[in-house]
């Protein structure tokens, strides 16, 4: 290249800004995940309401740049836009709270306006009030507002990258914000008189107090853990169990309750959990097991203890969701258990092995399992996993029938692509349009079993109890489809109950 051009403050400006648009971007992510999951629909009213705020700053800053443009209303931009990013971190708790109560399509709107619109606005601003600046005559302006955005784009795709494989996993959500504001903060000293910096400085002083109460409101909310990983924002907290009322640890991974433990016993907290020992009914010969879905590694735990001799395989995305089982769920890997953190539909592509028991479940946002777990592709694969005698166990959430029953009846239908014999064990109550979890045993084998012969077959009492709870009656798939890798609009049909 000849004639590198020197960087300048304007560079510096546009290119800080970029970044930080995309940091922010991504940080809403996991400021929204708490309390509306991360779902297509939160991702959608991020990505939608952030490119229409910065479409408006673009207009807004090709406008105010007409008459006398100054850095000292650049620079008055970024200080503007630096404070709203920290207040964030004050506000966030109230207007999230108050869209829940909306449901996840408009929630999700009505946060991403609140939070994140102004702040994107002024960002949005940046760059053409930057190329106003930097015009000298006309034959230079086309380069000018080249060079410029093109700095701006470096400066976003920098900030994407630093955001998702260092700032995320490193540091929490309101330092994050707290550091942006800061750096724009900063970044406003290269616009404006020397003698207005003692001003901006006071203005980060204010600033740290705030986010300092926000940490300290969130440290006296009694969670054990509260941060973001790779994957999830992830807690742990205490609680009282409201059907037993003994104490419990939960760990939460997004928006809604992955796992669960009694602190007494540390046994399994989750009613659902307790489906999972009718796998010896369907197959007495279980030495070879895979669970994808680690979460709090209760169900593992379980297994190992049900089977001592049988080599269990744990998919598990997030290392750090392990690393909070064996902080704060009392599970010490011994060398029956494999671990493996990769995605569940990535292992069973290279899977070679089989298996006397798969067990699903898998969660990624409000009640929907990861759509790339639920296409008739990967049951294939989970079918080829399996020996001969080999079951399936997986746990779904949705009603059994009605409006509600779009996602169950859809996976079903895809199971039964495959399997031949199914069966059903609404957990909660055999109310059709209730939603709840919803136990699927699936057999690889021909053999089929009446309600007797299941119920003879137990060989305990709780076993028996929980096969008087089997679904007999008919379900019409015929107006379902199969979902496919390519079409499993799972959010969608999730969203129906939501």
């Amino acid at each position: 290249m000849k004639n590198i051009k020197f960087i300048g403050r304007l560079e510096i400006i546009v290119f800080i800004s970029g970044a930080t648009v995309m940091i922010l971007e991504l940080i809403g992510s996991r400021i929204l995940a708490p309390y509306l999951g991360g779902s297509i629909f939160v991702w959608t009213s991020l990505i939608g309401i952030i490119l229409g705020a910065l479409s408006l700053g673009y207009y807004l800053g090709g406008n105010f740049s007409k008459n006398n443009p100054s850095f000292k209303f650049l620079s008055l931009t970024l200080v503007i836009a630096g404070i709203f990013i920290v207040l964030i971190t004050a506000i966030k708790e109230p207007i999230l709270n108050m869209a829940m109560s909306y449901g996840i399509k408009i929630g999700s709107i009505f946060a991403t306006t609140l939070l994140f619109v102004i702040p994107s606005i002024l960002l949005g601003m940046v760059s053409p009030y930057s190329v106003r600046l930097k015009i000298k005559d006309v034959e230079t302006s086309g380069s000018a507002a080249g060079n410029l955005y093109a700095i701006s784009t470096i400066g976003s795709i920098v900030g994407t990258f630093l955001a998702g494989f260092y700032l995320i996993p490193t540091f929490g959500s309101l330092n994050i914000l707290f550091g942006l504001g800061t750096i724009l903060i900063v970044t406003s000293f290269l616009g404006m008189p020397s003698k207005l910096i003692k001003t901006r400085i006071g203005i980060l002083m204010i600033l740290f107090i705030l986010t300092g109460y926000a940490q300290y409101q969130i440290l006296n909310k009694g969670y054990l853990v509260d941060f973001d990983s790779s994957y999830n924002h992830i807690r742990v907290y205490d609680t009282v169990d409201k059907r037993t009322h003994r104490m419990k640890r939960v760990l939460q991974i997004g928006a809604e309750t992955h796992s669960s433990i009694f602190l007494d016993t540390g046994e399994m907290a989750t009613e659902y959990s307790r489906y999972m020992i009718l796998d010896r009914i369907f197959n007495t010969d279980i030495k070879k097991v895979l669970v994808i879905g680690g979460g709090a590694y209760s169900q593992p735990k379980d297994i190992n203890n049900r089977f001592p001799n049988a080599q269990i395989d744990v998919v598990e995305i997030d290392p750090m969701v392990t690393k909070m089982a064996m902080d704060y769920f009392n599970f010490v890997p011994n060398d029956k258990f494999n671990i493996f953190h990769e995605d569940g539909r990535i292992f069973l592509n290279n899977n070679k092995n089989k298996y006397d028991v798969i067990y699903l479940d898998a969660f990624i946002s409000w009640y929907a399992i990861p759509f790339q777990l639920t296409t008739v592709e990967t049951i294939e694969k989970i079918y080829n996993s399996l020996e001969d005698d080999g079951i399936v166990i997986a746990n779904l959430i949705s009603s059994l029938d009605g409006e509600k029953s779009y996602f169950f009846k859809s996976e079903l239908k895809t199971f039964s692509k495959y399997f031949s014999n199914y069966y059903i064990f609404p957990v909660y109550t055999k109310k059709i349009d209730s939603i709840q979890n919803i136990i699927v045993i699936l057999t690889k084998s021909s053999n089929t079993y009446t309600l007797d012969q299941l119920y003879n077959l137990a060989r305990s009492e709780q076993e028996k109890s929980l096969i008087k709870n089997l679904y007999q009656e008919s379900i019409d798939l015929s107006q379902t489809e199969i979902l496919t890798d390519d079409f499993a609009p799972v959010d969608y049909y999730i969203s129906k109950f939501l």
